[in-house]
């Protein structure tokens, strides 16, 4: 382990609980389309389900699923129940473990969706700041710098969130920010952020999120599609390279990440 500060690239990358899908084959029956995460911490654990549209069919809005049973077991064979709120968003009250490697499974009247992921180890904040540059040009920018231990045995992949306190309590400020660290194993590197310091002194709350990399690859597939212009159909038969499915008896992704935060005054 060493402590490092990283450029966070931006990525323009879609959330994947936000994305609705269409079935690839037309002619097949709807199956059932998972989306979201599973956390080491239960208030970040959500799951949406919907139902697969065929190209030719009516295709004027999904309708959540609220009558399918969801499980997730642990290798131990302990079960995590989620159930449907009423946002009819999946959610449950028990936090993930690193390292631990999970089953997702999915059951609404004969039919059967299962999954398995690992949650990957977490990675801990040590210390962030905001810094102030000057360009060539004279213009401010705003950075976030941020600490943490990183294992250099490897690549990570990572999102960060950045969250401000008023009266109503922590709001996120700008966009989910993700990034990996192939290239900054040695370096000290930061990010432009416009809106931080906008809000003043206070407190700040940074989340840093461990993702693997093949959720990041199905959200990279899901943002490149979004840019092609095929909206929210990414799963059509006409499209050419549909996003790859860890599930089998549906579509979707089953994600599990681990996260760590660290609140800071600001001055």
């Amino acid at each position: 382990m060493k402590k490092i500060s990283f450029i966070l690239l931006v990525l323009l990358l879609s959330v994947a609980c936000e994305k609705d899908a269409d079935i690839e084959i037309q002619e097949m029956d709807p199956v059932p389309v998972i989306e979201g995460k599973f956390s080491n911490f239960a208030p970040d654990s959500f799951f949406k389900i919907t139902m697969s549209k065929g190209f030719e069919r009516d295709t004027y809005g999904y309708r959540p699923v609220i009558d399918a049973q969801l499980t997730v077991t642990d290798s131990q064979g302990h079960i995590i129940n989620f159930v449907p709120g009423n946002d009819s968003i999946y959610r449950t009250t028990s936090n993930g473990i690193p390292g631990e490697t999970y089953t997702l499974k999915l059951i609404k009247g004969n039919q059967q969706l299962t999954a398995s992921s690992t949650m990957p180890s977490l990675v801990q904040i040590t210390d962030f700041e905001f810094v102030t540059e000057t360009d060539n040009d004279g213009n401010t920018e705003y950075k976030l710098k941020l600490y943490f231990d990183d294992p250099q045995s490897r690549t990570d992949y990572y999102m960060v969130q950045i969250f401000y306190h008023d009266y109503t309590g922590f709001y996120q400020l700008d966009s989910d920010i993700y990034f990996n660290d192939y290239t900054y194993d040695k370096s000290e590197h930061s990010l432009s952020l416009s809106n931080v310091y906008d809000s003043g002194p206070g407190d700040y709350k940074v989340k840093l999120f461990h993702l693997n990399k093949t959720y990041v690859d199905y959200l990279n597939t899901l943002d490149r599609l979004g840019n092609m212009g095929y909206g929210d159909s990414p799963f059509q038969i006409f499209v050419p390279g549909n996003p790859e499915t860890n599930v089998q008896g549906g579509i979707g992704y089953f994600a599990t990440v681990a996260f760590d935060s660290l609140i800071k005054h600001i001055n």
